[in-house]
């Protein structure tokens, strides 16, 4: 068989030319091959999965219940100093005036347990809270990994996604199992 050479091209290489430039026109789906892997996308709402996370609202729980000690601490303190400058008017002028230097000092020592715990109750949240998002971000990843997701996209970030795309609950399930799994 004899091919034709049409100024330095094969009829087959003349051939693949035309179709390629005609598929993109044409209103029946040209075949294509691709070696890339089918594109699965999904996305999750983390705001709904911290928040949902069993361990983030037993971390909540455990900081409510250290703020409210603390809490019951400062009252106690304020209490303390309501009585001291009650019994200030009772004393003569020399103790008044030790008395209202105590009492002073007290306040000041009183705001700085204020100002130190709120700061250490804070901190404490931001670390727990760090320590539970790269957490979910690596169970995010093996959830992605175990269910041939190309791409999981974070929800709040997105102008719009549809339901059939949302992992959030499935995430969050897999999430809490294992958390009620472990000890």
């Amino acid at each position: 068989m004899r091919q034709v050479i049409l100024h330095g091209w094969s009829r087959s290489a003349v051939l693949a030319l035309s179709v390629l430039a005609t598929c993109p026109l044409s209103p029946v789906p040209c075949p294509t091959v691709s070696a890339e892997p089918e594109l699965k996308i999904g996305y999750v709402n983390m705001a709904k999965v911290f928040d949902g996370y069993v361990k983030t609202q037993a971390s909540d729980a455990a900081l409510e219940k250290k703020g409210k000690q603390k809490e019951a601490e400062l009252k106690g303190r304020m209490e303390e100093l309501q009585k001291m400058r009650q019994s200030l008017e009772l004393l003569s002028a020399e103790a008044r005036e030790a008395k209202a230097r105590e009492i002073e000092e007290r306040a000041e020592e009183l705001q700085r347990f204020r100002t130190h715990t709120a700061r250490d109750l804070r901190r404490e949240r931001d670390v727990v809270a760090k320590g539970l998002l790269e957490e979910i971000q690596k169970a995010l990843q093996e959830f992605a990994k175990a269910n041939g997701f190309s791409l999981i996209l974070d929800g709040q970030a997105m102008v719009y996604g549809q339901d059939a795309y949302d992992v959030t609950d499935e995430v969050l399930a897999m999430l809490n199992g294992r958390a009620k799994g472990s000890p």
